[in-house]
């Protein structure tokens, strides 16, 4: 006899093994546990009108391992405004104990239907079927590449959030999405005490005619309802959308100084409508042939009993001349070149080639060596005997700023440019010179820091924005960048001014380009008023050696032929042979006397105010140079006390000059006059004397005062060196890198475009409508342009809300139009009607005048014609929402009867059925 096998190991299975489906349940089981989505979390107030639509929403994720490609889970929760602001004690207990809200926002009538198009906010597509505050969604990862296709993973699934959720005791509706994620085809379930509600959605291609329509959408209901609800009335909510004819107006492309780009347009149908300014700003503007704007009307029965109204084949109620609510929605696509243009600017921030890359070394006829005097030591460590300050700089040659500049455009276009720019140089080109009126009233000391309109810099920012977009790209903005350096080198030469610019110092309040120009111009007066003394002191120097041939003329002769002022000896005026001596006690320098204040240790003689040597002009990045070095050197710094007193040793050396025997406390008299203080001794009388911080021991006042010698200001040293600021400046501008022009011109350039919006609108007589939204730029603009980091702030976020304005303005161009303005219709009401559609999410109420009498009905009498030609050609959709609520106050034992709801979706022959059938769990 054989042996016997035992094979029992070989089919083994080990059944205490957890299943993929076990394993899966509780994942998905911890996953609701921590998103709390049990009984005691279901607490709320009812929805209001729409509030699925317009509220934000918050989305969780989390990714299980499963199947594979694994599933997500997304956890959908519509954030009302001021359910946060409520306790759990504070909301109404539900008097249905088995009621959850999910069952509440089902028959939630005022969230049927939302708009026809899509918000901003990217809001799921179940809740706008369900009408649901927050949902569960089970899909693949990636389910474009892998998604459910067979009713095994259909069937899996929908088990697993059926038991879960029991488990978990979750009343939040799970769903499961299925087949091809473009046909968002879900079905889920949702549990209560005592209720589970089923949902489905089926679709089909070619639906039967009387399914089509109400009479046979209530007869496919009534089939799905229990005996219970035989004898109850259902709800419908209907909506019908009619689509009119897509609007296009074309805003043609405008580009200053175009050469003919604007003539190479693309020509689309529709009426030309080129947008109008009162001012030239070389920016261009227009929107794109592709721009227009989608019109949808939709007519709302929001709440009728089912045997009110008749809808069928044969015959229908629900045609809009009967509709009691009727909406018209604005779907608008514009894209602005404006927009376009300075986004396409944004991309120089990363280019960091040098200018000399594009247009060629030596463009502006001197060598780009080092820039000398630019470090605050360099200034404070220089020898003290030097009698003339050398130049840094070699002078441009005639030939070097004659030669042509390398770039896409020829002469005569850059000519026309830089005529825009300095239309005072190129008189026979200028079309657009500078406004008389003084630039320093316009600067807004609390707003942005930037330029004033239609200055230099705002100018130079914008054509080189426009440049870069239209003219050539980067190489042609660095062309016209070389060739306004050149053009400012070329009026220094000259000893001219820079036309555009706001007069005085440089003004910290403006953006540093403003600054450095104004610096520039500073250097200039400074040079002609330094000689034209020089020429004025000449002349009297000549004729006073025709009358006194034998006067004695040392001073005369230390002076320097061009005016330019000598550094002072070490040595101290009272040293030598007691001649001089002598003649060092002889006043020089006075400029007037100060009242009739006297020495106070010479009472016979007046208190003279000196002549002194005007302030040192600096600009932002000089400042702030200077102040890192007073930092890294100290406080107690000898060197930086020098960099704080060098004005302040000027001055009195001028005032010891102008008053031989006046003693510190008569400079403070006439300097600081706060800091000579009356005080009233024990006997009772006033005297004055030097306060606190003048008399504390190692005063920095006292250091300097004792330091200083009598030297008026035609000895001393300059403080400020116009030739040599002006050729820093000059080399700054030249030496820039391409992102570092960017840095210098953006926000003169967004300040800009702001303006030009602000006057397109105002031209259009619509400002007052965007006023909220030309603020918030403003205001951003404001933010951004005092930013103290070193990096600008990303622009994006102001591009994106610049670039919805523009949007907005087609948007309202495209209404005008559409209500028949001027000739039906008034500016007035049509403003009213666009300030609705800025509030309500794109769309406004069309009143029917035979439905209430308050209202204008001009819309609706422009709209209703046009469909009653073709309504059906225009119909693109039908959405019915039918409701059958249970009866909540049943008191027959075990019977709970929930809310069953269907909505039917009708797409020409297409139906789409979404259903949430409510049955009850408990049994008798």
């Amino acid at each position: 006899m054989a042996e016997e096998i035992d094979d029992n190991e070989f089919y083994r299975e080990n059944f205490s093994a957890d299943s993929d489906w076990e394993v899966f349940n509780a994942q998905l089981g911890e996953i609701l546990q921590k998103w709390d989505v049990s009984a005691e979390s279901d607490v709320g107030r009812s929805l209001k009108t729409e509030e699925i639509f317009m509220c934000k929403w918050r989305v969780e994720r989390e990714t299980l391992d499963m199947l594979r490609n694994g599933i997500e889970v997304e956890y959908h929760q519509a954030v009302l405004e001021d359910e946060e602001l409520l306790n759990k004690e504070e909301i109404k207990e539900n008097p249905c104990l088995q009621r959850t809200n999910c069952h509440h926002d089902l028959m939630s009538s005022g969230n049927s239907f939302g708009p026809p198009i899509r918000s901003s906010q990217d809001l799921h597509i179940l809740a706008r079927i369900y009408g649901l505050r927050r949902f569960i969604v089970l899909h693949p990862v990636q389910p474009n590449l892998h998604y459910m296709k067979s009713t095994s993973e259909f069937n899996f699934f929908l088990s697993s959030v059926a038991v879960v959720s029991a488990e978990v005791q979750s009343v939040v509706p799970i769903f499961v999405q299925i087949y091809d994620p473009k046909w968002n085809f879900y079905t889920g379930v949702a549990l209560a005490p005592a209720l589970r509600t089923n949902f489905r959605l089926i679709g089909l291609e070619k639906a039967p005619p009387e399914c089509r329509f109400l009479m046979g959408l209530l007869t496919l209901f009534r089939e799905k309802l229990p005996t219970s609800y035989s004898q109850a009335a259902a709800m419908i909510s209907v909506c019908t959308t009619y689509a009119l004819d897509t609007m296009r107006i074309r805003m043609p492309l405008y580009v200053p100084f175009d050469r003919g780009l604007s003539s190479e347009d693309i020509v689309v149908d529709g009426e030309v409508s080129p947008l109008e300014l009162q001012q030239f700003y070389a920016l261009p503007h227009g929107y794109t042939p592709e721009s227009c704007t989608e019109i949808y009307l939709v007519y709302t029965w929001p709440e009728l009993s089912e045997h009110v109204a008749f809808d069928s084949e044969q015959r229908t109620d629900f045609v809009p001349s009967k509709a009691p609510l009727g909406k018209i929605y604005l779907s608008v696509e514009a894209s602005s070149y404006l927009s376009c243009c300075l986004r396409d600017y944004q991309s120089v921030e990363g280019v960091t080639r040098s200018l000399e890359s594009f247009v060629g070394r030596n463009f502006s006829g001197t060598s780009s060596g080092a820039e000398a005097g630019s470090n605050p030591l360099d200034r404070i460590t220089e020898h003290n005997l030097t009698k003339r300050r050398d130049r840094s700089y070699e002078l441009p040659s005639q030939a070097a700023l004659t030669k042509r500049l390398p770039g896409p455009m020829t002469e005569s276009e850059l000519s026309e440019l830089l005529a825009y720019l300095f239309p005072d140089m190129h008189p026979d080109m200028a079309l657009f010179p500078y406004e008389k009126k003084s630039f320093k009233d316009k600067i807004d000391p609390m707003r942005i820091k930037s330029a004033v309109p239609d200055s230099l810099v705002s100018r130079l920012s914008c054509l080189l924005a426009t440049c870069h977009a239209h003219l050539g790209s980067v190489e042609g903005m660095a062309q016209v960048w070389a060739a306004f350096t050149r053009q400012l080198r070329l009026m220094w030469d000259n000893c001219l001014t820079v036309p555009g610019i706001s007069a005085g110092f440089p003004d910290t309040r403006t953006c540093l380009l403003h600054q450095k120009l104004q610096m520039l111009n500073v250097c200039v007066e400074r040079r002609v008023q330094r000689e034209a003394n020089s020429k004025r002191k000449s002349l009297l120097k000549a004729s006073s050696e025709e009358e006194e041939k034998n006067a004695d003329d040392d001073e005369e002769e230390d002076e320097d032929d061009e005016g330019e002022f000598f550094d002072c000896d070490d040595l101290t005026a009272g040293a030598g042979s007691p001649t001089k001596a002598v003649l060092s006690l002889r006043p020089e320098g006075r400029l007037r006397r100060l009242n009739d204040e006297r020495l106070l240790e010479e009472p016979d003689e007046y208190l003279y105010i000196p002549e002194t040597q005007d302030p040192v002009p600096k600009t932002e990045d000089q400042l702030q140079d200077d102040a890192e070095v007073m930092l890294k050197l100290g406080p107690g710094s000898g060197l930086t006390t020098q960099m704080m007193c060098t004005s302040l040793l000027s001055d009195m050396e001028a005032f010891k000059a102008a008053n031989p025997r006046g003693i510190m406390e008569d400079f403070i008299r006439w300097y600081s006059p706060k800091d000579w203080e009356e005080v009233t001794n024990e006997l009772g009388q006033v005297k004055n004397q030097l306060s606190v911080r003048m008399t504390t021991e190692g005063n920095t006042w006292q250091k300097v005062w004792e330091q200083a010698q009598a030297i008026p200001i035609n000895r001393q040293k300059r403080l400020f060196d116009d030739t040599n600021e002006a050729l820093k400046v000059l080399h700054y501008l030249e030496t820039r890198k391409m992102h570092e022009i960017y840095k210098l011109t953006i926000v003169p350039l967004l300040h800009s475009a702001i303006l030009k919006l602000i006057d397109i609108l105002s031209n259009a007589k619509v400002e007052d409508l965007f006023s909220p939204q030309i603020e918030q730029l403003l205001t951003d603009l404001c933010r951004l342009s005092r930013s103290h980091s070193d990096e600008l702030p990303p622009i994006k976020p102001l591009l994106d809300d610049l670039a919805e304005l523009e949007r907005r303005f087609y948007q309202f161009k495209c209404f005008e139009r559409l209500s028949g303005y001027p000739k039906r219709s008034s500016l007035r009401q049509v403003k009213l009607q666009f300030e609705e559609i800025l509030r309500n999410e794109n769309c406004c109420t069309i009143v029917n005048r035979r439905l209430t009498a308050a209202g204008d009905g001009t819309l609706y009498d422009i709209l209703i014609p046009k469909l009653e030609q073709d309504m059906a050609d225009r119909l693109i959709s039908k959405d019915y929402v039918i409701r059958l609520d249970g009866d909540t106050k049943s008191t027959e034992k075990g019977l709970y009867l929930g809310p069953q709801f269907m909505r039917a979706i009708v797409t020409g022959e297409k139906l789409r059925l979404c259903g949430a059938f409510t049955e009850s769990t408990a049994f008798v």
